[in-house]
């Protein structure tokens, strides 16, 4: 039978309503100008909004411009948020092909001319191709392949790189309920080789990468300030390698080397840098809801791998995870989340990426990987 104590617990306020989610850790303004000559910096997603806040800290004001409760996949955003990134002076975004509302938001300002510095936060990461085959959504399965990268790239190449839970919240997170699903592919960055997995920062050392091409951003914007964000961008990057070296310590001693995600497939990058394999109930985009044969393959799963913990994604309805539970061996469900956002707990607590990463997804890979 299922255990959900520690879900519960970190859940918290998410579990029972949407408006748990937060897109920020301050206050955001909506206005778009300078805050007394200060330079401003708006950000389409919260872990690049996490990234540059930590560059920018007292030199910079940075804004994420994804309203509380939304994550700003499937959002479209009204004719003020245009206003905003018009009026500031950088706009930070994960990349082309992520979030098309924020490709359109970076054709006007080219467009039109506009004095605001585009920074795209995967410049330069090595991104992971969906069309590899060595990790396992709905889409693609290929069975025994466990081709574990040990490439753990710190700065980047560029092979290009590009999620949640609780039933009463599903429809409300990835897409916010204001979805325009135009383009089912703006969960997968694209290049000349194909379709690429977007969720690169959930692996530290690419994460440093792109910490860095966004402090390069703002230094270009505020070269008066270039020490100042060096100097933040340096410290940021000590916790980011302090991270990577506490998942690398505390996973080493696991006795499994597979884990089963009942969500969208958006962890390839954390097995591929911690040398585990990941198997996802349904592929890239979390629009899909898993089939019945997606269902079967991974109950095939716990059974030939002996899995105990089933991971369901924070803010994707858990209910595919919770029914593996009660009919399958598997004893409990974990939350595991690739940190579109936070819940509400999560922001009393002032958590950002570093904290997510280690308080909530370390603690569940360890019990799932049977770390001794």
């Amino acid at each position: 039978m299922a255990q959900h104590s520690r879900r519960q617990f970190l859940l918290g306020a998410a579990g029972t309503t949407a408006g748990a989610l937060a897109g920020c850790l301050g206050t955001v303004a909506t206005d778009g100008a300078s805050n007394g000559g200060r330079r401003t910096a708006q950000a389409s997603f919260f872990v690049v909004y996490d990234f540059t806040r930590h560059v920018a800290t007292r030199e910079a004001d940075v804004h994420n411009l994804v309203p509380f409760g939304q994550h700003g996949h499937g959002w479209e955003p009204g004719p003020d948020i245009q206003r905003d990134v018009l009026g500031s002076d950088a706009f930070v975004y994960v990349g082309e092909g992520f979030q098309p509302w924020a490709d359109k938001t970076v054709q006007n300002i080219r467009e039109d001319g506009a004095n605001v510095a585009v920074v795209e936060a995967w410049e330069g990461v090595d991104l992971l191709d969906t069309s590899d085959g060595h990790d396992h959504g709905s889409e693609g399965h290929e069975s025994g392949e466990h081709d574990h990268d040990d490439g753990h790239s710190d700065d980047g190449h560029h092979e290009h790189d590009g999620g949640e839970s609780g039933d009463e919240q599903a429809s409300h997170t990835e897409h916010g309920g204001h979805a325009d699903h135009d383009d089912q592919t703006e969960q997968a960055g694209s290049s000349e080789q194909g379709t690429t997995d977007p969720h690169f920062w959930l692996d530290p050392s690419r994460a440093k990468q792109s910490v860095r091409t966004i402090a390069r951003g703002l230094s270009e914007v505020d070269p008066e300030n270039e020490s100042g964000y060096v100097e933040n961008t340096d410290a940021f990057v000590e916790r980011l390698d302090e991270l990577d070296g506490r998942y690398r310590e505390r996973l080493d001693g696991r006795t499994r080397d597979t884990v089963l995600v009942a969500g969208h497939n958006s962890f390839r990058y954390l097995g591929r840098r911690y040398d585990f394999h990941v198997e996802a109930l349904t592929g890239l985009s979390p629009d899909s809801p898993p089939s019945p044969q997606d269902v079967k393959r991974a109950q095939t799963v716990i059974d030939e791998h002996d899995v105990e913990h089933v991971l369901a994604p924070v803010f994707e309805s858990d209910r595919a995870a919770r029914q593996l539970v009660e009919e399958t061996d598997a004893t409990a469900v974990l939350p595991l989340t690739p940190v579109p956002s936070l819940t509400q707990e999560w922001t009393d607590e002032g958590w950002g990426y570093v904290e997510v990463m280690e308080k909530v997804n370390l603690p569940s890979l360890e019990e799932a990987l049977g770390v001794e």
